[in-house]
C-alpha cells in the first residue's frame, strides 16, 4: 500500500536527489533495483541526448524503458514523456503495463491520473503512450515544452518518417531520445543510430543478463553444455532470458544464424546474399495486423524422423496462426489431428506435404472422403523455367509476401522466426531458383524447417499442367 510523504522537507530532499540520481530514486521512491546494464543505460539518458540499446531477448528492455519514462515525468515539472513502438501490443499491454505496475506499486503515493496508455499531472505535465504507423507521423506534432523523453520501444519497427517526426519534437530545450529493441534490422534508422557519434550505444546480449553473470555462464558453457552444472538453485531473474532457452537456439539454429546473432548475442545480422527472408521482413511481419479472409486452409508438414515435428499452420488470407504440432506420431494419429483441425477452423482443406509418411496420411483422409490435397515438393513447378521445382516455387512466393507486406504471423512464434530466417537459396546452371534442402540444413547442423514448411504448404499455389504429376485431391 502507498504511503504520502510525512513532510514538504522529504519531498524536497527527494526531488533533489532523485533529479541527479535516476538509480536512487527508483530504488527509493518505486523499490526497485536497477541491474548494472540497466543502472548504466539510465545514468546515460540523464546525461545524453539521445541514447540507443540494442538487447537480447527477454532482457528486461520494457521494464527498464517504464522505469525511465517514470523517473523523467516525476523529476520534472511540466514534462513530457512520449513512448512508442510500431504495434498497440507492444504500447499497451506491455510497456504501459510496465509503468502502471510500477507507478501501482511505489513505496510512496505517485498522484496524478493514471489510465491506460496515459498519465496526467497537469494539463502540460503528463506521459502517453502510442503506436507509430508507418505513414502517420502526423501523430508526433503538437508537443512542445522544454523537458521532454522520448522512449521508442521495438525500434527496429519504427519507420524513417516516424523518426524524422520524432527528430522534430527533440529539436530544443531539456529534450532526450531512449531507442531500444532487439536489432533485427541494420539498414534502418535503429541500426544508423548504432553508427552515429552523436548517439550513447548499449549492447545487452544474453550473456550480459544477471542469470548468467552471476552465475557465470559463458558462451563456452553453452557451447559445451556445461551451463547446467552452474546452476544449482533459481535463477536470480527467472523472468530475464534463460541460459536453458539460450543453448536450445544454440543447438536448433547455431550461433551464426541471424536468429541467434539477434536474439541471443544482440548484434545486427549480417545477412548473406543466400538469405531467402531476411529476419528484418519476418520480424515485420510478426507485427503486422491483417484482417482475416480467404482462403481459409491448412498447411501440414507430416514429421519424417523422430526428432522432427508434425506441423499444422491455419491460414485465413494473409493471416497464419500455429494450430497443433506433435512428434513422434503414427499416421493415424496425424490423420486424426488434421481432421480435427478441418473441423475446429472450418478450413475448406488441408494442404499435406505426401513425401514419406505423409502418404499414409493423405491415403486415410481421401478414404474417409475429407477434404485433402496431396502436395509433393520435389513435382514440376509452375512456372518451369524460373524454379527448379515446386517447393522453389512455393517458398519465392512466400519470400514475395514478406516483402510486399502481405502476410501476418504470430509475434510469440519464434520458432517459426528462426527456421524462416535459416533458409538459403541458391541458382542452378540454368538459373532457376533452387531453396536449400531439409537433409542440407540437418547437414548444417540445423534442426528441420517443419515449421517454415508447413507455412509455406498452407500459401502454397499447386495445380496441374499437361504432363504434371503428383498433386492429388
Amino acid at each position: 500500500m502507498t504511503t504520502a510523504w510525512p513532510s514538504e522537507v522529504d519531498e524536497d530532499r527527494c526531488f533533489r536527489a532523485g533529479l541527479a540520481d535516476p538509480l536512487w530514486w527508483i530504488k527509493n521512491v518505486l523499490g526497485d533495483e536497477p541491474w548494472a546494464a540497466q543502472a548504466e543505460i539510465l545514468e546515460a539518458v540523464r546525461d545524453h541526448r539521445a541514447v540507443a540499446v540494442k538487447s537480447c531477448n527477454a532482457a528486461g528492455k520494457s521494464w527498464l524503458a517504464s522505469r525511465a519514462a517514470l523517473w523523467w515525468l516525476y523529476r520534472r515539472p511540466s514534462s513530457i514523456v512520449i513512448t512508442t513502438a510500431p504495434t498497440d501490443r507492444q504500447v499497451r499491454t506491455i510497456l504501459w503495463k510496465e509503468i502502471r505496475t510500477a507507478h501501482i506499486g511505489a513505496l510512496c503515493d505517485l498522484g496524478g491520473d493514471l489510465l491506460q496508455q496515459e498519465l496526467k499531472l497537469a494539463p502540460n505535465w503528463f506521459a502517453i503512450g502510442f503506436t507509430a504507423p508507418e505513414n502517420d507521423p502526423s501523430r508526433f506534432q503538437g508537443f512542445h515544452e522544454e523537458n521532454i523523453l522520448v522512449i521508442i520501444d521495438e525500434a527496429c519497427g519504427v519507420s524513417l518518417d516516424i523518426y524524422a517526426a520524432i527528430g522534430g519534437i527533440l529539436a530544443g530545450g531539456n529534450a532526450r531520445l531512449l531507442e531500444i529493441g532487439n536489432p533485427t534490422d541494420p539498414t534502418g534508422p535503429f541500426g544508423d543510430s548504432f553508427r552515429s557519434s552523436k548517439v550513447q550505444k548499449f549492447t545487452i546480449s544474453a550473456f550480459d543478463t544477471p542469470n548468467f553473470t552471476t552465475l557465470g555462464i559463458t558462451a563456452e558453457d553453452i557451447a559445451s553444455g556445461a551451463w547446467s552444472d552452474k546452476i544449482k538453485g533459481d535463477l536470480p531473474k527467472p523472468m530475464l532470458i534463460t541460459p536453458e532457452w539460450v543453448a536450445e537456439a544454440h543447438a536448433r539454429w547455431g550461433p551464426d544464424s541471424p536468429f541467434y546473432k539477434a536474439r541471443v548475442l544482440a548484434e545486427f545480422p549480417a545477412e548473406s546474399a543466400d538469405t531467402l527472408i531476411p529476419l528484418a521482413h519476418i520480424e515485420a511481419a510478426q507485427r503486422r495486423e491483417l484482417k482475416h479472409s480467404s482462403p481459409n486452409v491448412l498447411g501440414v508438414d507430416v514429421a519424417r524422423y523422430g526428432g522432427d515435428e508434425t506441423v499444422l499452420y491455419h491460414r485465413r488470407g494473409p493471416v497464419a496462426r500455429l494450430h497443433g504440432r506433435g512428434q513422434k506420431q503414427d499416421t493415424m494419429q496425424t490423420t486424426g489431428q488434421v481432421i480435427a483441425a478441418l473441423t475446429k477452423t472450418g478450413a475448406e482443406h488441408a494442404y499435406v506435404d505426401a513425401d514419406g509418411l505423409g502418404a499414409g496420411v493423405v491415403d486415410r483422409m481421401v478414404e474417409l472422403k475429407r477434404p485433402v490435397v496431396a502436395i509433393h515438393g520435389g513435382t514440376t513447378p509452375l512456372d518451369r523455367e524460373r524454379f527448379l521445382n515446386a517447393r522453389a516455387e512455393w517458398y519465392w512466393a512466400l519470400r514475395e509476401r514478406f516483402e510486399q507486406g502481405d502476410i501476418d504471423i504470430d509475434s510469440q512464434d519464434l520458432v517459426l522466426a528462426a527456421q524462416l530466417s535459416s533458409l538459403r537459396w541458391k541458382l542452378d546452371s540454368r538459373g532457376r531458383v533452387v531453396i536449400e534442402s531439409k537433409d542440407d540444413m540437418k547437414r548444417r547442423g540445423l534442426t528441420s524447417p517443419d515449421r517454415a514448411d508447413a507455412l509455406a504448404y498452407a500459401f502454397a499455389q499447386v495445380g496441374r499442367l499437361p504432363g504434371d504429376h503428383g498433386i492429388t485431391i
